[in-house]
């Protein structure tokens, strides 16, 4: 049975295949600013707080941050993607170099700014967050450089990694391109399709995504677990992938194979303020990590699980390691109890 391999041991010998896996992540290269504010008292002109500058973060983010997670879990990472001619586009350069980052494939638009989201914090509240980008999709012309850049990369990877934010640089033509090089290859491909180019990721190996992302590209409402199943059952038979991992906030995540749909419940632990920041990045590279390295799916899918919990109680600035994932999968014996299967088909 596909779950007998799900286990604390077989786990860990998962994780430990993760060093040196080369992985090529195509994506939207976003910059996540952290702007600090102490507030004083009550703006005069207006009913909002008025505050000192206390200071700033930068982070990569989108499939920037994804990568440097698989870096930092030992991966070898390549990128493909857009920057702008700008000061944000340098400095992610910058921490490409830093991190270990093969960043050949990453493309200067000059029309375009390197994606920016600036959250503001008031007295540590979330107070706004403002983004500064172009999100419309890359041009024709841009694709095909993206897609020219790719194609030599794929041969060289365990696994291709998409991670789309709806930011302009995922393409109907880039993808159609680089899933069309990696079957011919046999090579593993993992999507992460945001809303607007859902179904183009026909071909993929494997889907991660969201109920909400689910919901959109269907257009199904996920009222009961009849609902949940049709969609997964409409999304694999239109995707034709191997399996689709939906995540369902607090209630877990759903793994749908041809076979089965399994449920796996949520990992409990600590949340701190901005859970959410980092996490779906995180979820997504250690899935495809999994694979790469030989795990199954549902293996993947436990160890997706555990290190969207484990990116959760870390701080912003942090990444994941080897050791905070190996520390949670030796728990998994209790949570395995919890995990409910089914046919897909009844």
């Amino acid at each position: 049975m596909p779950l007998d391999s799900v286990d604390g041991e077989k786990l860990t010998a998962v994780l430990r295949q993760f060093q040196g896996r080369r992985v090529l992540v195509v994506g939207d290269l976003l910059v996540s600013r952290f702007v600090e504010i102490a507030a004083r008292k009550l703006a005069r002109e207006a009913p909002v707080p008025a505050g000192d500058f206390v200071g700033q973060t930068l982070l990569p983010g989108g499939a920037a941050n994804l990568a440097r997670e698989l870096a930092s879990l030992g991966a070898s990472v390549s990128l493909v993607g857009l920057i702008g001619p700008d000061e944000y586009g340098t400095w992610l350069k910058s921490e490409f170099t830093k991190y270990g980052l093969s960043f050949d494939g990453v493309v200067t638009e000059a029309s375009r700014p390197t994606s920016l989201r600036t959250w503001y914090l008031v007295n540590n509240y979330h107070a706004l967050r403002v983004d500064r980008e172009d999100r419309r999709d890359a041009p024709l012309a841009t694709s095909k450089e993206l897609l020219a850049k790719a194609e030599p990369q794929v041969k060289d990877a365990d696994c291709v990694i998409f991670s789309d934010y709806d930011r302009g640089a995922i393409t109907s033509h880039l993808i159609g391109g680089i899933v069309s090089v990696a079957q011919s290859l046999g090579k593993i491909v993992v999507g992460q399709p945001k809303m607007r180019h859902y179904l183009d990721f026909s071909g993929v190996t494997y889907v991660k995504s969201n109920l909400e992302e689910a919901e959109h590209a269907t257009g199904m409402a996920m009222v009961n677990e009849t609902s949940l199943r049709n969609m997964g059952v409409n999304l694999l038979s239109r995707l034709e992938s191997k399996a689709i991992l939906i995540t369902r906030g607090e209630q877990g995540v759903a793994l749908f194979d041809r076979e089965n749909v399994t449920f796996f419940p949520p990992v409990e632990g600590k949340k701190n303020l901005f859970s959410k920041v980092g996490v779906r990045d995180a979820m997504t590279g250690v899935f495809g990590l999994a694979v790469a390295s030989g795990g199954n799916p549902y293996q993947a899918a436990v160890l997706s699980n555990v290190a969207g919990q484990a990116r959760s109680e870390l701080p912003r600035i942090a990444s994941l390691s080897l050791h905070d994932l190996e520390s949670k999968a030796r728990g998994a014996e209790d949570f395995v109890r919890h995990i409910i299967q089914a046919p897909v088909r009844r």
